[in-house]
């Protein structure tokens, strides 16, 4: 059996995490993923998902890299920047905001 490529490795975390979002009408996988004026991966009603596949034990996110995804999004803009990281274990993991995430537990 072959190895996954990065390519397949990421194709298949968008794809799990949009399964997650089943129930939103809007969320859908961003077209051509990186190569257009899409923000991030996945884009649903509440959330902007960048997800990333890391070949390393562990997962850690620079603010460069966070300000890159914030600087992407649409001034006023309601919806929730996400990261999704997958380790070399298949162990997922979602960055967020403590803020964004507190706000939304207080919402349900």
């Amino acid at each position: 059996m072959r190895n996954k490529t990065t390519k397949e490795k990421g194709t298949q975390l968008e794809l799990w995490v949009l399964s997650h979002f089943s129930d939103d009408k809007l969320a859908r996988l961003s077209r051509a993923s990186g190569a257009t004026n899409d923000i991030g991966d996945v884009t649903t009603s509440d959330y902007f998902i960048e997800c990333k596949n890391w070949n390393k034990d562990c997962v850690t996110l620079s603010m460069k890299t966070w300000n890159h995804l914030i600087n992407q999004m649409p001034i006023n803009t309601s919806k929730i920047p996400i990261y999704v990281y997958q380790n070399n274990k298949g162990k997922k993991f979602i960055i967020m905001d403590a803020e964004d995430f507190f706000r939304k537990v207080r919402q349900e």
